[in-house]
Formats: structure tokens, C-alpha cells, sequence
């Protein structure tokens, strides 16, 4: 096979999204910190399948429509900085490869220098050692070492071979990977894509993973199939059975609901099990869930009544019933709690997402657009959540949007906080940006693992105490080591008050022993609580 047209592009486009899916779990689990926030793998996922549901929608093979099709699903579906560089280098592909029916082994590595470039020039800071690392390093060997092959079995065997031994090469290049001992989690998962389309040239085209899971509000298959099941069903389960058992007994709960429904998705994470099934029968399949454990909740939506309702909102929108004011806000919040007290500072549109679960672009881009304002601003609260913001942007004509670009949820509540809305807009994002520079950001979870960082021993269990996003202290006493974090600041006299908001695995008795603690402490400091409901952290702390 010396060339590769638009159907074989596209099926080995879909192979490689399978082995990226079939990976997701190693790929998380590859953490510069030991912390249960790993979503690497499922941000890229989520923007492979959402072009993947572009695919479908095609009509022919083209190869310039297949690679449009590509680029525009993998930007909208784009959730963290691994998802939206992911995008990035897809777009540079398809940059050079733009009119082209067929592509030979010589134009693949001039696209994938091409894809160097544009995700190069999508990151304001590059860092080494990451995907950009992988795809750097890739161009350049295919184009010094692959030139005079022209088969693209043998071209994508030696790729697929020199791309694993790039990803060895990431902690020489990132001294957190070595500290930790993993290599980059992004350039991982672009080894797993090209090992999939590698798979699909050599003729291994059928897709076998059959629970897919997909982006923040939608799950969906890659197999083209038809929707015959009225009822979106969706429950979680607690359980309390011994995991070898509950692994059985959710191989037997996939299998019955492979014989009601599909688009299923079973996710087991500690003692929940969350499902997502469409059936004709939903009473069936939270009956089969009730052998795992108790219900915790459910959801169940007719589809059929849900598209009527799609439409009537559409059609309120193109009329413009809403009137449209000055400035309009979008927040991405982490947990209820924090929804609900931005809600009350004025926000107008909540975008669930943070550490764990990184929106899309197109999860931004809605959220905006939903906003009737001439001008909205919008804030990411995580560093790895600013790129798709800002890719919303770009999408967004009609508004005007500002990205404040604040890198946790504390700096985006003392920005809503700055707001005056007798100010002009430019005067508004300066007092924003100063307002956010101002805030010391504190953050607390637990290690999942033992690791050693900066010559730290961390142990598995100990709580983690993260100051504007480094690790300054881990230990087994929360409060001795918090008050300890907070007496080494070199500025903590300077401070007025300090904002606890406490997460779903904290008590609000547990949040509030931990304020008066510091409040004995240093009486300089205020303390105020407040209900966060942020999963994985204990507590997201400000001061200011």
C-alpha cells in the first residue's frame, strides 16, 4: 500500500480512537503528582469521538471532507491542554495535506511537521517533554530516516516504533516525570492513536471496544447504528460488596444491558457504579443495578420529548426572546456548592468541569452563547482549561468574550467579586487581572499512591497542600501541617481573611473545626466556610 485515500483515513481514524479508548485508564493513571485528578486520557478521548460523530454525518469518503470533519470534531470535542493540542496537531495535518485526494508515506511526514508547527504555536509556554516533545522529535525522524520508504506498512510499523521510544525519552526532557517516574500522559496517548491507525493499515480495521465513553454531556457509539430506544437512562449505584464480586457482577449487569439497550456506558470508580443505557425498558435496568448496591440516583429522559423540547429552544433563540444586556458571565465550577454561590454573585451560565473533568471547547462555546450579553467574560479556574476557553472565543462572532484568565476557582470568585459594573470593560478585566494576582489559591487533597517529589517522600494516604498549584508540604495530621503551611508564608500577616470551601468528602463540622484551628492561630485571619462540593479535594482555600 503505497497511498492512503479518504475511507482509509477515516477507518484507521476510528481504529485509533478505539486504542486510545482501550488505553484511557493506563493513560490517567500516568500522574506527575500522586493525586486522584488524572484525565488526560479522557480529554483526548473526548475530542477523537466528537469527530468521530462527525464522520458519521458524511456522505462519501473524500479525504479533504474526512480531515474537515477530523479537525472541526476534535476542536469542539477539545477538553484540557492534552485535548485542545491534540486538536492543534490534527489541524496541522490536515493543513498540509488540504486539497489531496490520496497521501503518500512522503506527505504524512510533511503533515506531521506541519502539525508540529501549529501545535507549537497554540501553547504561548511549550514545555519539553510532553506531546510537543513526541511530535517534534516524530517529524524529524520521519523525515530523516523514512524518506525512501514508500510503503506504508513498513512507514507506519518504524513510526509506531520510534514514537515508543520518544515517549521513554519524556522524563530526560521533564524532571517531574522522572521525580515520579512516569512518562507524559498526552505523548502516551498519541503513541496509542498512531499504534491504532498503524493497526488499521495493516488491515486490522474491525472496531471491537463496544463501551465508549464520550464527552461531558453525551455519550455515544462509534458504530453507525440506529436509534431504536426511547428512554436515556442513567443511575448511580453505592456499593458495599467486595470489588472481585462487584467486577462480576457488572460484567453481568453490561451483558443484560446488551440485550435492552445501547450507547452504554458502565464506569466503576471506588464503590459507585454509574450507568448510562438507551432502552425501551429503564425500570429492567435499574432493577439489575439494585444487585450492586444502593441507588443513589437516577435520571431517566424521554428522548423523543427531549428532540421537541431541542427544537422549541431553538426556535426561541433564533427569535431573540431574550433581551440582551451589558456584561454577562461564564464559570467553570468543580461541585454544586461553588455553583450555587457564584449563581447568587451574578453568574449566568455554570459550566461543570475542573481537575477531573475538563470541558470541551464546544462546552464553553454553548455556555456563551447561551449568555444574552454584548460582552461576556469567562472564567476557566484551571490552568488546563484556559486553551479551550480561549478556542471558544475564536469560535464565538456574534459577542464579544473576554477570557480573565484565572488558574483556580478562588481567583475566579474574588474576580466575580471585583466586578463593577459602572466601569468600562478594559477598566473591569485591569481590576480583574490585579484582583486575581492578589489571591493566594491553597488546595488539599490526599495521595493516592506512594512517589517521591523534589526529594519528597510522599506516602499513600497523606494529605497534599498545594500553594497557587506547587506542592509545598504532605503529612498525615491536616491540621498541624495546613497551620505549618500557613506560618511559612512569608506574607501571611498581610492577610485579612481566609475562605475554606469544603469538599464532598468533607463535613461541614469537619471544615469548621478546621477554621477555628486557624483562627487561634493567627488572629490577623477572618475565616468564612462555605459548602464547595468539589470531588477530590478536601478543601479549596483563599486568602486574601
Amino acid at each position: 500500500m503505497n497511498k492512503i485515500d479518504g475511507r482509509t483515513f477515516k477507518l484507521a481514524f476510528r481504529k485509533a480512537t478505539e486504542n486510545l479508548v482501550v488505553h484511557k485508564d493506563e493513560i490517567n493513571e500516568l500522574n506527575v503528582f500522586p493525586v486522584p485528578d488524572g484525565d488526560t486520557g479522557s480529554n483526548m478521548i473526548a475530542a477523537m469521538i466528537e469527530a468521530c460523530k462527525n464522520l458519521d454525518t458524511l456522505k462519501g469518503d473524500y479525504l479533504p471532507n474526512v480531515m474537515d470533519a477530523i479537525v472541526k470534531g476534535t476542536l469542539m470535542g477539545a477538553r484540557g491542554n492534552s485535548g485542545v493540542i491534540l486538536s492543534q496537531i490534527f489541524r496541522g495535518f490536515a493543513v498540509y495535506i488540504d486539497g489531496k485526494i490520496e497521501i503518500t508515506t512522503h506527505d504524512f511526514s510533511a503533515a506531521l511537521d506541519s502539525a508540529r508547527k501549529i501545535a507549537y504555536s497554540a501553547v504561548i509556554k511549550p514545555v519539553e517533554g510532553t506531546i510537543l516533545t513526541l511530535i517534534r522529535l516524530l517529524s524529524n525522524y520521519a523525515q530523516k530516516n523514512l524518506s525512501e520508504v514508500t510503503d506504508f506498512k513498513e512507514y507506519m510499523i518504524d513510526l509506531c516504533k520510534a514514537a515508543d521510544r520518544i515517549v521513554q525519552m519524556t522524563p530526560m526532557f521533564l524532571p517531574k516525570l522522572k521525580q515520579s517516574g512516569v512518562v507524559d500522559a498526552g505523548a502516551k496517548g498519541f503513541y496509542y492513536i498512531l499504534e491504532g491507525f498503524k493497526e488499521a493499515i495493516l488491515g486490522n480495521v474491525e472496531l471491537r471496544t463496544k463501551f465508549i465513553e464520550a464527552t461531558v454531556d453525551e455519550i455515544v457509539r462509534i458504530a453507525e447504528e440506529e436509534v431504536v430506544f426511547t428512554y436515556c437512562t442513567e443511575f448511580m449505584i453505592s456499593s458495599e460488596l467486595p470489588q472481585n464480586l462487584l467486577v462480576q457482577k457488572i460484567d453481568d449487569l453490561k451483558s443484560m444491558l446488551s440485550e435492552i439497550g445501547d450507547s452504554i456506558v458502565v464506569v466503576h470508580t471506588d464503590n459507585f457504579v454509574r450507568v448510562h443505557v438507551h432502552t425501551n425498558h429503564p425500570g429492567q435496568a435499574i432493577e439489575k443495578g439494585l444487585e450492586l448496591g444502593d441507588l443513589v440516583k437516577s435520571k431517566i429522559d424521554n428522548m423523543k420529548i427531549q428532540h421537541k423540547e431541542i427544537l422549541v429552544k431553538q426556535v426561541e433563540k433564533e427569535q431573540g426572546q431574550k433581551e440582551t444586556k451589558e456584561y454577562g458571565f461564564v464559570f467553570v465550577s468543580p461541585g454544586e456548592g461553588i455553583s450555587e454561590i457564584i449563581k447568587g454573585l451574578g453568574v449566568d451560565e455554570v459550566v461543570l468541569g475542573g481537575q477531573t473533568m475538563n470541558p470541551s471547547t464546544m462546552d464553553i462555546k454553548n455556555a456563551i452563547e447561551k449568555v444574552s450579553a454584548s460582552t461576556v467574560f469567562v472564567f476557566p479556574n484551571n490552568s488546563n482549561i484556559i486553551l479551550a476557553a480561549k478556542q471558544a472565543k475564536d469560535l464565538i462572532k456574534e459577542k464579544d468574550v473576554e477570557v480573565i484568565e484565572t488558574k483556580t476557582v478562588q481567583q475566579g470568585i474574588s474576580a466575580i467579586l471585583a466586578f463593577n459594573s459602572d466601569m468600562e470593560k478594559e477598566q473591569i478585566i485591569k481590576v480583574m487581572n490585579d484582583v486575581i494576582q492578589k489571591v493566594k489559591s491553597i488546595s488539599i487533597t490526599y495521595a493516592v499512591r506512594d512517589s517521591n517529589y523534589n526529594s519528597t517522600k510522599i506516602q499513600e494516604g497523606d494529605y497534599l497542600i498545594f500553594v497557587d498549584g506547587e506542592l509545598v508540604k504532605n503529612g498525615k495530621n491536616l491540621k498541624e501541617i495546613f497551620l505549618e503551611v500557613l506560618e511559612n508564608l512569608d506574607d501571611i500577616e498581610d492577610y485579612e481573611i481566609l475562605t475554606i470551601y469544603y469538599g464532598k468528602d468533607v463535613t461541614e463540622e469537619q471544615a469548621k473545626e478546621l477554621g477555628k484551628v486557624v483562627e487561634e492561630r493567627f488572629e490577623n485571619l477572618e475565616v468564612e466556610t462555605y459548602r464547595g462540593d468539589q470531588p477530590h479535594y478536601y478543601y479549596f482555600i483563599s486568602l486574601e
